[in-house]
């Protein structure tokens, strides 16, 4: 009577590291540091792995496990990979930071992204076209994703300002290719205020 419920107990610890195990991380995990956290998962996922972590994680995305400091995150992962793998990583961030809506985008940068403060606005304006583009946006989507992004960058009016001019120009060197003539009507003038 003894040996089969040993045996019981024994299965049932093993069915609850089993469980541990497939979630991957450790029952303290978040506890960690975020260079911690980016160190553990280096060591056991690929670079492109990592990158969609790092950006999960800092965008509260993950259940139960968070980046607070996408700038020590990232600066724990351009130390300790070798070039290939950073390129790797940067594709892969890059990648999904482009996927990104613009308020999504500012909420990272506000996390303490490792991108030039005063150059973020200005790129992310530029290549927003190409959002437009990929994503097939209407002149209210437009809109309502600028607004968006103003709200969220509250008192930073400089980054919005840069965002504005990155994103006129673009409309401006592009006007008359292939976008829909009101997207550009609506917002090749836009005031950056």
């Amino acid at each position: 009577m003894v040996l089969p419920l040993l045996l019981l107990s024994l299965l049932a610890g093993c069915g609850k590291n089993d469980k541990k195990q497939e979630a991957g991380f450790p029952a303290d995990f978040n506890s960690l540091s975020d260079a911690q956290k980016v160190a553990f998962v280096m060591r056991t996922s690929t670079p492109d792995s990592v990158a969609r972590f790092v950006m999960e994680a800092a965008m509260g995305r993950k259940k139960d496990i968070t980046i607070d400091s996408l700038g020590v995150a990232e600066l724990y992962v351009y130390s300790n990979y070798d070039s290939d793998k950073q390129i790797i990583y940067a594709e892969e961030a890059g990648r999904i930071k482009d996927n990104f809506s613009l308020s999504d985008q500012m909420y990272l940068f506000k996390k303490g992204s490792t991108e030039d403060p005063v150059v973020f606005g200005l790129n992310l304006g530029l290549a927003y076209l190409s959002r437009v583009r990929e994503h097939n946006l209407s002149v209210s989507d437009i809109d309502k994703e600028i607004k968006d992004f103003k709200k969220a960058c509250g008192s930073d009016t400089a980054t919005y300002r840069r965002f504005v001019t990155g994103f006129t120009e673009a409309l401006r060197q592009d006007k008359d290719k292939d976008l829909n003539s009101d997207i550009y009507n609506r917002f090749i003038n836009m005031k950056n205020n």
